[in-house]
């Protein structure tokens, strides 16, 4: 009486999805993948008057800002690792209590 679809040719054509491109994580971390990008003609003075204020060159204000930098990450990555876990909430509590022998 009805007659069934040919399954093998769709009504319609399908769309082709390119597969999900991922950034490339480095073993360091995201932070540490690749150089920034050669700064633009305003950050090259933003930081040459930031140098002169701090009464350095260009050269080593961008050395110490990126030592500044990594240390900070450092830290953070180190307080992260000594973060004490968080006491179990009451319903947590009452749940390994019940689990417990007699």
């Amino acid at each position: 009486m009805f007659k069934k679809k040919d399954r093998t040719t769709p009504d319609r054509p399908t769309a082709v999805r390119a597969p999900a491109v991922k950034p490339p994580v480095s073993a360091a971390g995201p932070a540490k993948i690749a150089k920034a990008a050669p700064a633009s003609a305003g950050k090259q003075a933003y930081e040459a008057r930031r140098a002169a204020k701090a009464g350095m060159n260009v050269d080593k204000w961008m050395a110490e800002k990126d030592r500044r930098a990594k240390a900070e990450r450092d830290a953070e990555l180190l307080a992260q690792k000594k973060a004490v876990p968080a006491k179990p909430g009451l319903l947590r509590r009452l749940l390994d209590k019940a689990h417990r022998p007699i």
